[in-house]
C-alpha cells in the first residue's frame, strides 16, 4: 500500500468531510481526521481510492479488506437522501460527531421477515465505490468537460460495437488500461447514458451547493447514483447499539448489472507491441521486480506532478467490480518507432519512491502517479471458457470418471508488472488464469491453468499440495504477479518458498495438434487425467 506523506503510521480516520481549495488555486482537498490526532488534517482529492471510515492509513500491515455485510438491491428499490446524522452512533467525540453528522448520505431499509435494518451509505462512498476509482477520475468528475475532451467514442455498429478514441491529449493514465476492472468500469461509463448523467451530476451538484468564504471554497460532496436495480454491494461497516441501524465505513466491491456493448475497443496511437531491434515483437521483460512493488511509494500533497514521466499506476489496495452482463474490452494496438519505446521505458524509471497524485503539467517536480484501480471479478467462467475446453474436458474425467471433487474454481486476469505484456494476448484482451480446488480421497489439491490461447507458449498445469485456503488471496496475488514478471513461466523458486520444494509439480498437456480449441482424443485426456491422478 502507497504511504501518504504527513501522516503518522497506522493512524484510523475517524471523519471524511468536505472538499475544499483555495479559490485561486486548481488543487482540491478534502477534510480527513484521524486518530491518533495528527497535525495534518487533509489530503489530495486524487487520493480518495486509499480513503474509507475506519481505515488505516500508512499501516505496515496489508488489510483483509473483507465485508462483513451484503446488501441486494431488487428492482424497484428506494434510496432517500439524508445525512450521517441520520445513524445514531456516530462517534462519542463531539468535535467528530458534529462534523460527520454534515456529510451527505442514503438510506436504504431492508426489510425481512423479523427483521428491519436501516443501511446508511455515505454519498461519497458510494461514489468512490462506482466512478471515483482512482486519482484520473477523482479530478475529472470536478469538471464538466474532461470526459468529453479526452475520449471520442463512435459507435460504427449500431451499438453492439463501440469505439473509443483515447486522444493523445488525455491524462488518463495509459498503463491503467491494463487493470480490467478499470477499463470496464470506464467503458461502462463512457457508453452508458446513465452511467454518464450520474458521473456528470457530481459537478452539477457542486456547481449548486459550492460555498464560498474568503479565499477559499468549499462543498459537501452529493450526486445522484445511477440505477442500481439488481446490483449488491459487498460492505463493512457498524451497527448502532440498537442494531436498527448499520453504517456502511466502506464499500469493498459491488456487483453491477447495466446495459454493456458486446464490445468496446479503445484505440491509442502508444498502446504498442514492442518490437525488437531486428523487428521481432517483445512481449514483456522477466526482470521486473514484482514483489510488494507498490508499498515503496510515497504520496506527497505539497509538491505537484511533473508531465516529463508516464503516470505509474498504484495498487491502493482496490476494491472490486463485477458486471453481471460484461462485455469485451480490448486495446487496439499500433506500433510505434522503436526509439519511442526505449525513451518511454526510461522515463518510468525516474523519479524514485515520492510521487504526486496531482494533475501532470511542466512545473511539476514530482513523477506523476495515479493511486486506485479496480480489480475485476467478473464472472469469467462463462465469459473465456472457450480458452479451457481441452482443460475443463479433463476436470470432468477427474470428477466423473475418477471421483474426485471440485470444490472450488475460478478465472482472473493476470495483472500488470512493469513494462511486461505478458497479461495481455496478442489480440489485446486479457489473459487469464484459472485455479480450481480439488479433492481425491484425503488429498485435495490447487490445479493453476494459463490462458495460453494465442499459441505464443506453452505451459504446463501447476499442482499446489501444500495450499492454505487462509493465505490463499496473498499468495495467489504473489503468483500471478510471478507469471508475468517470469515472461509467462511459473515462478518456481517462490512456489518453492511458499509450499516447499515438493509442494508444487508440473503436469505437461497432451502433445496434440489445436489442443487449445478442445480438439484433444478422448484416450489422450484420459492418458493427461491419469497424470494427475499420479502425482496426487
Amino acid at each position: 500500500m502507497p504511504r501518504i506523506a504527513g501522516f503518522d503510521d497506522d493512524v484510523q480516520i475517524v471523519h471524511i468531510g468536505e472538499l475544499f481549495r483555495a479559490r485561486s488555486k486548481r488543487d482540491w482537498y478534502i477534510n480527513v481526521w484521524c486518530r491518533p490526532l495528527q497535525d495534518k488534517k487533509s489530503t489530495r482529492i486524487s487520493n480518495l481510492a486509499l480513503l474509507s471510515r475506519s481505515k488505516r492509513i500508512n499501516s505496515s500491515k496489508r488489510g483483509e479488506n473483507s465485508a462483513d455485510r451484503v446488501i441486494e438491491l431488487p428492482s424497484r428499490y428506494q434510496l432517500f437522501p439524508a445525512k450521517l446524522a441520520d445513524f445514531p452512533d456516530l462517534s462519542n467525540f463531539d468535535s467528530v460527531r458534529k462534523a460527520e453528522s454534515r456529510q451527505n448520505a442514503f438510506i436504504y431499509t431492508e426489510k425481512k421477515p423479523g427483521r428491519t435494518v436501516k443501511y446508511v451509505i455515505p454519498q461519497l462512498e458510494l461514489a468512490r465505490a462506482i466512478f471515483l476509482i482512482n486519482s484520473y477520475l477523482c479530478r475529472a468528475c470536478l469538471s464538466s468537460t474532461t470526459l468529453q475532451l479526452e475520449f471520442d467514442v463512435q459507435r460504427p455498429y449500431f451499438h453492439k460495437h463501440v469505439d473509443i478514441h483515447v486522444l493523445k491529449t488525455t491524462t488518463f493514465p495509459l498503463s491503467a488500461f491494463d487493470q480490467s476492472g478499470t477499463t470496464m468500469i470506464l467503458a461502462w461509463l463512457l457508453t452508458n447514458s446513465d452511467a454518464m448523467n450520474s458521473f456528470q451530476s457530481i459537478y452539477s451538484h457542486y456547481i449548486r451547493d459550492r460555498q464560498f468564504k474568503g479565499i477559499w471554497e468549499s462543498w459537501c460532496f452529493s450526486f445522484d447514483p445511477p440505477p442500481m436495480d439488481n446490483w449488491t454491494l459487498h460492505v463493512r461497516g457498524r451497527f448502532s447499539d440498537d442494531k436498527s441501524s448499520y453504517l456502511v465505513e466502506e464499500i469493498i466491491g459491488i456487483d453491477i448489472d447495466a446495459e454493456m456493448p458486446v464490445l468496446v475497443a479503445f484505440i491509442h496511437p502508444d498502446f504498442v507491441k514492442k518490437e525488437n531491434k531486428d523487428g521481432s515483437v517483445r512481449h514483456g521483460s522477466g526482470s521486473v521486480d514484482w514483489r510488494d512493488q507498490e508499498e515503496e511509494y510515497e504520496i506527497d500533497d505539497e509538491e505537484s506532478a511533473s508531465d516529463q514521466n508516464q503516470t505509474t499506476v498504484i495498487d491502493g489496495g482496490a476494491s472490486f467490480v463485477r458486471f453481471k452482463r460484461p462485455c469485451s474490452v480490448v486495446k487496439q494496438e499500433q506500433f510505434t518507432p522503436s526509439h519511442k519505446l526505449i525513451i518511454d521505458e526510461e522515463s518510468e524509471r525516474e523519479g524514485g519512491k515520492q510521487v504526486s497524485t496531482d494533475e501532470p503539467n511542466q512545473a511539476g517536480k514530482l513523477p506523476s502517479a495515479d493511486v486506485g484501480g479496480k480489480h475485476d471479478l467478473t464472472d469469467r467462467e462463462r465469459y473465456y471458457a472457450g480458452r479451457f475446453i481441452s482443460f475443463d474436458h479433463m476436470l470432468k474425467i477427474l470428477k466423473f470418471v475418477h471421483g474426485c471433487t471440485i470444490l472450488h474454481q475460478d478465472t482472473l486476469a493476470l495483472p500488470k508488472v512493469g513494462r511486461s505484456q505478458q497479461q495481455m494476448l496478442e489480440n489485446g484482451t486479457p489473459r487469464v488464469i484459472k485455479s480450481v480446488w480439488l479433492r481425491h480421497g484425503g488429498q485435495q489439491v490447487v490445479l493453476l491453468e494459463i490462458d495460453t490461447s494465442d499459441g505464443i507458449k506453452m505451459l504446463s498445469t501447476k499442482i499446489l499440495f501444500n495450499a492454505d485456503p487462509t493465505k490463499w488471496d496473498e499468495q495467489y496475488l504473489q503468483i500471478r504477479k510471478g507469471v508475468v514478471s517470469k515472461s509467462l513461466s511459473w515462478p518456481n523458486e517462490l512456489l518453492d518458498t511458499l509450499y516447499g520444494e515438493h509442494g508444487h509439480r508440473g503436469i505437461n498437456h497432451p502433445k496434440h495438434q489445436g489442443a487449445e480449441a478442445g480438439n484433444i482424443p478422448r484416450e489422450s485426456l484420459e492418458s493427461w487425467a491419469l497424470r494427475f491422478l499420479s502425482a496426487i
